[in-house]
């Protein structure tokens, strides 16, 4: 018989779920700032710097626009599959989880908010908003490297089993 661990108060929000294994403790602040300091980047750049102007008037906004809608519809559908995935089920332990979209990357979470980031540059050419989203993509390796070290010291060699057979980020193999 399952518990209803729903209305249980450790569940109430990620940060204290005890079925949770990897999760930074300032992650989700430090992905804030970097949401914050992505926007005032291309605000910036907009206003004051000028330099998304002269890029509009090389590559036409209708070219760019397929091209955005598709990466943020791939990336809001990674993100909240993940999510859903990761947070949907409640479970006394943690528990690794190697289904769904985990059988084929180990952080589409994460790399759903990339490409969430990557289809608004692409919106708005902004070079400056460009540096920082290469500061995020660090964030979200740095982030994703911490998890990875919490899984190895909770579930060890069978972590380390799947790291072996399941890309950290595109769900392609490369031969080494």
């Amino acid at each position: 018989m399952q518990k209803d661990l729903k209305n249980d108060p450790r569940y109430q929000n990620h940060e204290s779920r005890p079925d949770l294994a990897g999760e930074h403790p300032v992650g989700d602040t430090w992905q804030g700032i970097g949401m914050l300091v992505f926007i005032a980047a291309a605000v910036l750049d907009y206003f004051l710097l000028g330099n998304p102007q002269r890029f509009n008037q090389q590559i036409s906004f209708w070219a760019r626009l397929p091209f955005s809608l598709a990466l943020f519809g791939l990336g809001v559908w990674l993100a909240l599959r993940g999510i859903q995935v990761v947070f949907g089920e409640y479970r006394e332990e943690p528990v690794m989880i190697t289904e769904d979209l985990f059988a084929y990357m180990r952080h589409p979470v994460y790399l759903g908010s990339i490409l969430l980031y990557l289809a608004v540059l692409l919106l708005v050419l902004s070079p400056l908003a460009g540096l920082v989203w290469l500061g995020i993509l660090g964030l979200y390796h740095w982030l994703a490297k911490y998890e990875e070290g919490r899984m190895l010291g909770i579930f060890g060699e069978r972590y380390r089993a799947y790291q072996q057979h399941v890309p950290m980020w595109l769900p392609i193999k490369f031969n080494k």
